[in-house]
């Protein structure tokens, strides 16, 4: 699908997007898409037809003759560069100069009646029309300095496709038209009581003062239109201009644009990376929080993946380049960003069919307003003012960035947390789930073996777990690589080993410090173990993430076998010598944060469910470990699918997953919801992209996306109330009853003041917190107070200086370890101080020897 982009110039409500659409529908081919967006004055076509460069170029010539027909102005590449090099860029001074030009006429205008001097020769009913003369040549800068209002208003009631700035034009150039038509009744006249009449009858400040006043807003809300797409912009500049690639053996510097997919790019420390690709040589840490949102810098070497826009924090690395230019990760995501703040949220529909006949209507009220009060007291000056205010005050700018402002900025905050919506739609869907359906593995787990359980038998753990990682060293299962993993956390030394054999469909083995250490499944043994009870053991412990249990016999081992089996995990048993020596617990672990995410959710009333086709032992120990309302297991790809549409008929649901085999299912869902750590496929079939591998990022877009929404239903209640409110008041229906009416200068402040309210409003997303807030959760039993407090007060905060920390990388490891001590809720490592501060409950012996299992020496606590 081909995607076309431009900017229109002359939009200003959602009036003139109306007019833009229905200019542009009759012009698209079957199954084309496109979108009108007043935030960025933008039209994006989606179509399906591969069109050549000739046949480019006549679809835009025919869509700037049909927009150009409607009174706007389509931009090519070509237009868009000649408007930048002639576009004004002094729009502040001109609103100041107006500024200036309009105190001057109010001065005049009103000066006297507040006391204020005035000279003498505009002074009394004699000098009437010299005063008069003067607040018309004050006038007229204002009205030359803001003469696009009446070129784009008067242009759009020409092609009749009236807009925001039609209304302005009218009502200021009414009031100017009304002025000067009573100069010159001034000019002869002698009767002091007409004079006076006429001198309140001038309105040039009325129309000085509404076009600056709509200037001023207009600026303000430009300001806030910029704030809201904040996030686009950012990531677009994640660009570096100019980078380092080697060119027959030299390093050459040449912009970024023209590296070519297979150059050897040398990227140091500081850089930006300018391209996604390989590292073939050298290592570092990245700092990829641009595309992915998570704060922890990522350890790179050769043969790991690099993507654009990310920081080498440390190292250096040489990268051959895969995807260049328009097709790394970061244009990607710059071009998703763009095409869902472009696109529309089904609830914008209420304000199109508001937009399409609001100017109308409006126009229709102030002629009906002229005429009545023309009627019923033959006061014209009365008749005047309220139509000039029904003009000025309706707003229907307020009424076009009530959903595009709070879209923009709501997919903006997304992507700084490494949520990337596909859609507006798919914003406004997710707010409404009901049902969240996960995938198991990689999902709601990690996705990978990891060793969990050591129960060693007459040895220390640490000297049983060396045998057996100092055997599968050698063994390429996925299992065996989880044993090694495991023994390298604990920091464990490898023994050399010989004589390797891999035992097919039983485990392996290899001879070490002379015994033949075998590591095999738990069936050929458990006929030969007792389940009779030790009498004697040591304290259970925790080293790192595993669970560590030390036996002086092999007795208990049946009964550690099966309890490591009935919590869904992988028992293998660890031989020397024909001798048990340890049994060991292997099994995809869960998510640090997947219970949290769960818990949210359901805070929100969300019910959470997990389909999986792992057996029915482990799925139930994976559901009741994350606190699932439910779950299925043995399932198929298509039995997901089937099972997520028969969810869909009940509610709103949402399918989180990450492999091959969840894309039917996530194409299936409601939304469709990929972990970003997973596959193209499943990235592909979703609505919403999680980039980091984390469940946290599921609950974020789910709160955000239902503020996003409270705040589009907050805008358009606001455009719409003030309108229906304040069009009575400025056409003075409430006038006889309550004495309520506006001049069109407080009419022009009021609906300035309606669309700075509405996209401030919007702005608000960019702050909001993006977790379950409810007050349930805020209320707290006495014993739970007392509880807290307790525990609060045995809390203490201890400076521990470490020695050997070099980078940020070794504070990522000192943190890790320290928040991985039991009692520690808090910790704070600072490079620059040399030491850690934590807060907790932990002994200074449990700090101490975290620090010094990491790799670094602990001088002080204090």
């Amino acid at each position: 699908m081909k995607r076309l982009r431009y900017e229109i110039k002359g939009m200003s409500c959602a009036a003139c997007v109306s007019h833009v659409e229905r200019a542009v529908r009759g012009l698209m081919g079957e199954g084309d898409q496109f979108t009108v967006s007043l935030l960025t004055n933008s039209i994006t076509i989606m179509t399906e037809q591969d069109l050549t460069e000739q046949e480019t170029e006549i679809l835009e010539k025919r869509l700037s003759a049909a927009i150009k027909a409607a009174g706007y102005t389509l931009l090519t590449e070509e237009k868009r560069t000649a408007e930048k090099e002639k576009k004004d860029q002094k729009p502040l001074l001109i609103l100041i100069i107006s500024a200036i030009f309009t105190l001057a006429v109010m001065y005049l205008a009103m000066g006297g009646m507040i006391g204020l001097p005035i000279p003498k020769f505009l002074q009394g009913t004699e000098n009437a029309l010299s005063m008069a003369i003067a607040q018309l040549i004050l006038t007229l800068p204002v009205l030359i300095l803001n003469f696009k209002f009446f070129k784009n208003g008067g242009s759009a009631l020409f092609h009749l496709s009236p807009n925001m700035d039609s209304l302005i034009a009218v009502g200021s150039g009414a009031s100017v038209i009304y002025g000067i038509v009573t100069v010159f009744l001034l000019i002869g006249e002698n009767d002091p009581t007409v004079i006076h009449k006429l001198m309140h009858d001038l309105y040039f400040e009325s129309a000085a003062m509404i076009l600056t006043l709509v200037s001023l807003g207009k600026r303000l809300e430009s300001g806030a239109k910029d704030k809201a797409a904040d996030a686009v912009k950012s990531l677009a500049k994640l660009s570096p201009k100019n980078s380092t690639v080697l060119r027959e053996g030299k390093e050459v510097v040449i912009p970024s644009e023209e590296i070519c997919v297979g150059d050897l790019v040398l990227i140091r420390a500081g850089e930006l990376i300018p391209v996604d690709g390989e590292v073939v040589f050298g290592e570092g840490t990245a700092d990829e929080s641009a595309l992915t949102g998570e704060s922890m810098p990522v350890e790179k070497e050769k043969g790991s993946t690099v993507r654009a826009a990310c920081v080498l924090t440390f190292g250096a690395l040489t990268v051959r380049a895969k995807e260049v230019g328009e097709n790394t990760s970061l244009s990607r995501i710059v071009r998703l960003l763009e095409d869902a703040a472009a696109s529309k949220a089904p609830i914008a529909r209420i304000a199109d069919k508001v937009s399409s006949i609001f100017v109308p209507s409006v126009m229709a009220i102030s002629l009906l307003t002229l005429i009545t009060w023309l009627l019923i007291t033959k006061n014209a000056e009365q008749a005047f003012r309220s139509a000039i205010s029904v003009l000025v005050i309706s707003c229907p700018c307020a009424l076009g960035l009530a959903t595009p402002t709070a879209v923009t900025v709501g997919i903006g905050r997304g992507a700084k947390c490494g949520i990337l919506f596909r859609n507006a739609e798919a914003l406004e869907k997710l707010s409404l789930v009901n049902t969240v359906v996960f995938d198991k593995t990689g999902t709601v787990t990690e996705g990978k073996a990891a060793l969990t359980d050591i129960y060693s038998y007459g040895m220390s753990a640490e000297e049983m777990l060396s045998y057996a990682a100092s055997v599968e060293k050698y063994s390429s299962h996925p299992l065996a690589f989880a044993v090694v993993r495991g023994g390298e956390s604990m920091g464990l030394t490898m023994l050399d080993a010989d004589e390797f054999q891999n035992l097919t469909g039983v485990g392996a083995q290899a001879r070490v410090k002379g015994k033949i250490v075998r590591i095999t499944k738990p069936d050929a043994f458990l006929r030969e173990i007792t389940e009779e009870a030790d009498t004697e053991k040591k304290e259970p412990k925790r080293i790192g993430e595993i669970f560590t249990v030390e036996r002086r016999s092999s007795k208990n081992a049946g009964a550690d076998i099966v309890k490591l089996e009935g919590d869904g995990k992988t028992a293998v048993v660890v031989t020397v010598d024909e001798k048990m020596v340890g049994v060991l617990g292997i099994a995809d672990r869960i998510r640090a944060d997947s219970r949290d995410a769960v818990n949210a959710l359901k805070t929100a009333d969300v019910a959470c469910l997990m389909l999986t086709g792992d057996n029915e032992r482990a799925a139930a120990f994976v559901a009741q470990e994350a606190n699932l309302d439910g779950y299925r297991a043995s399932l198929m790809p298509e039995d997901k699918e089937r099972m997520v549409a028969e969810f869909s008929r009940q509610g709103i649901t949402a399918m989180v997953g990450d492999g091959i085999n969840d894309a039917p299912a996530l194409a299936r869902a409601d939304i469709g919801i990929a972990i970003g750590a997973g596959t193209e496929v499943a990235i592909e079939s979703a609505d919403v992209v999680i980039s980091g591998a984390s469940l946290s990022g599921v609950t974020e877009a789910f709160f955000l996306s239902r503020a996003a929404i409270r705040i589009i239903k907050q805008n358009l209640f606001w455009a719409l109330f003030y309108n229906a409110v304040c069009i009575p008041i400025a056409a003075g229906v409430f006038y006889p009853l309550f004495g309520w009416q506006l001049s069109p200068m407080l009419a022009s402040a009021a609906m300035s003041f309606s669309s700075v309210c509405v996209v401030s409003n919007a702005l608000r997303l960019r702050k909001i917190p993006l977790s379950p807030k409810t007050k349930e959760n805020n209320k707290k039993t006495k014993k739970q107070e007392g509880e807290e407090e307790m525990i609060f007060s045995k809390k203490k905060t201890l400076v521990v200086g470490v020695e050997g920390m070099m980078c940020q990388h070794c504070v990522a490891h000192v943190k890790k370890a320290l928040e991985g001590v039991k009692g520690v809720s808090s910790v704070t490592v600072s490079l620059e101080e040399k030491n850690a501060t934590v807060i907790g409950t932990a002994s200074e012996d449990a700090i101490r020897t975290a620090v010094t299992e990491a790799g670094y020496t602990v001088t002080e606590i204090k």
